[in-house]
């Protein structure tokens, strides 16, 4: 396909789009495409854009997983309609409008897949000779297509719209990596990637989502958006580091959130000894739990960066609790704002090339023979798991199963459902001897950009030999509730859960992972090792296969595991803070003396115990 005309995308727009829907509701976008015909037949260009943007919007905001088959056709329908004018020669897109159809990139794939089982392959044919070409081409093709568009050159071509593109496409991995056809194409957009690449709000969709694919494109490409923002963002900073003053940047420091759940207890040790401050980006102080910090700074990255608070310091460490869950902390993460920098397991996977100096980690989990393969940064091994985590503070009730199939805890988010993963427990259960249903709790990620009904297709293709429930984010208790009817739970993969197998053990459910090399997944078969249970631990695929079906049909033994879970000290085992003290000396030390470890060689820091 021939890339050549391009229409510009500046960013003067935000992400989200000046263009509002008109209306909401499925049945109202049959008159709106049909509003957009009859603007089109006047040759008004500008306007029919708009009206296209205004149903296109509207169909963003559609629900999918909430209405029936019949308005999702309709939904579907509709798209198909406005991309039939998108398609069209004269049909020329104003350049101020661009970035507003390019950021469609991802809901447009979702629903074509998801209400047609169709992509749009047709689409590209129609503009492939067209004047807009390059840039229609780019809003249509993404890694849900078939047909394979050559974008090795695109980047040269137009580094600017190569970006934007990338960026946006990448948004099908919440709802796509299940989709063994849009893994393999996101791990192409990755291997194409070049050092043309620029830094784009929406970078943060191939930093977050490539470690989900399980390839080793990730490394290449996180070095390359590394490069990228510090040749784009240049602040100057001044510091001058205190040993006392550490900074904590996280968004994520709240009550609930998975970050604050594994990491609580290590900034809790620091309290004592540091003046600490925390900042913060995206929410507000209100939402954030404060209690242990001197300090609360807020930075702006906006248009108007308001970077004062960090731009002159005094921090001698500045301790990211996750990388890669945000903008700003991929960002942040590639500035030099203290002498000491480092990282720890709430977004658990290196940078591979930003100004991290350290990965905090633990050593029951991480390998250190793997320490230079898996990590830019040096590893810290602490004592116990490189993540405290809290205990659970549902009461347990006993709730019995509502249903007569063996049920399965799935508690895997969207980007985490890996196509081979489900190909592999699919096969176990056409092993199985018994009915079996997979309780799914899939988060609100594969909501995101009407990814719902292709993900709910994609599943149901890889699992045929089961029933399947998919649930969104709910509340901790009712989730808890719902975990707490299982006969057992078993692990995502490659990349595994933490405080879900937490939760898991917690409720007293056998849990079966499968082990690897990163730490990601091997948190969960370290707890499994912490009470003696290994017999849970896969690795490889027959393994996990054989394991499955045994817990599936031999419902003896599966009691048997749960009694030794039930008789298993958690509390000492798993719901410990071993580490916590460790990581406090260590953070003295280096707070202290930049090069008091001297090396690249892992550290493995003493027991205190």
């Amino acid at each position: 396909m021939t890339l050549d005309h391009v229409v510009s995308v500046p960013e003067n727009l935000e992400p989200l789009g000046a263009v509002q829907p008109a209306a909401t509701g499925a049945l109202s976008l049959t008159g709106m495409v049909r509003t957009v015909f009859e603007s089109y037949a006047t040759g008004d260009n500008t306007r029919t854009s708009v009206l296209m943007l205004q149903a296109l919007a509207t169909i963003e905001q559609s629900e999918l997983r909430r209405i029936d088959d019949q308005e999702n056709a309709l939904i579907g329908s509709c798209l198909d309609n406005l991309l039939t004018v998108f398609c069209l020669p004269d049909f020329q897109i104003p350049e101020e409008l661009g970035f507003q159809f390019l950021r469609l990139n991802a809901v447009i794939a979702n629903v074509m897949a998801g209400c047609l089982e169709t992509t749009t392959d047709p689409h590209l044919l129609k503009v492939r000779w067209q004047e807009q070409s390059l840039f229609k081409t780019m809003v249509l093709y993404s890694a849900r297509n078939n047909q394979s568009v050559d974008i090795s050159k695109l980047l040269l071509i137009n580094p600017e719209l190569g970006s934007n593109w990338l960026y946006q496409t990448w948004k099908t991995v919440h709802s796509g990596n299940c989709n063994e056809k849009v893994n393999r194409n996101l791990t192409r957009f990755l291997r194409e990637m070049d050092e043309r690449i620029l830094t784009k709000t929406d970078l943060v969709q191939p930093y977050f989502g490539c470690t989900y694919l399980g390839v080793p494109e990730e490394q290449r490409a996180k070095s390359l958006m590394n490069s990228a923002i510090r040749r784009d963002t240049r602040i100057p900073i001044l510091n001058q580091p205190d040993p006392k003053r550490i900074a904590i940047i996280s968004d994520d420091w709240f009550a609930g959130h998975s970050v604050y759940r594994t990491l609580r207890s290590y900034v809790d040790a620091l309290k004592p000894h540091f003046h600490l401050t925390l900042i913060h980006v995206y929410r507000d102080a209100e939402l954030l739990d404060t209690a242990s910090f001197d300090d609360v700074i807020r930075v702006d990255m906006d248009e108007a960066r308001n970077l004062s608070p960090i731009e002159k310091n005094r921090f001698a460490a500045v301790i990211f609790p996750a990388v890669g869950m945000s903008f700003a902390s991929i960002v942040l993460a590639n500035w030099r704002i203290a002498p000491v920098q480092m990282m720890m397991t709430g977004h658990p996977a290196s940078t591979f090339g930003s100004e991290i100096d350290y990965f905090i980690s633990g050593q029951d989990v991480d390998l250190p023979a793997l320490a230079t393969q898996n990590y830019s940064e040096r590893l810290v091994l602490l004592p116990g798991y490189g993540a405290v985590h809290d205990k659970p503070t549902y009461p347990i009730q006993g709730k019995p199963k509502t249903c007569s199939e063996v049920l399965i805890n799935c508690s895997w988010t969207g980007q985490k459902i890996h196509w081979h993963c489900l190909d592999i427990v699919n096969e176990a259960l056409r092993q199985s001897k018994s009915r079996v249903k997979l309780r799914i709790f899939s988060g609100n990620q594969p909501i995101h950009y009407n990814g719902y009904s292709a993900f709910a297709r994609d599943l149901g293709r890889h699992l045929p030999n089961c029933l399947t429930e998919l649930i969104s984010l709910q509340a901790y208790t009712e989730y808890m509730e719902m975990m707490e009817e299982a006969d057992f739970a078993i692990d995502v993969f490659p990349f595994a859960g933490s405080n879900t197998v937490s939760d898991n053990l917690y409720l007293r459910k056998a849990t079966l992972t499968r082990e690897g090399d990163r730490w990601f997944n091997r948190i969960g078969p370290a707890m499994l090792r912490s009470i003696g249970l290994d017999s849970l631990i896969a690795t490889n695929d027959e393994e996990y296969i054989r394991k499955l079906v045994q817990l599936v049909d031999d419902a003896a033994y599966r009691e048997q595991v749960t009694e030794s879970i039930r008789n298993a000290d958690l509390e000492t085992a798993i719901y410990h803070t071993k580490g916590s003290e460790e990581f406090r000396q260590f953070v003295q030390n280096v707070a202290g003396q930049k090069n008091f470890y001297k090396g690249r060689e892992p550290i493995v820091v003493p027991s205190q115990i």
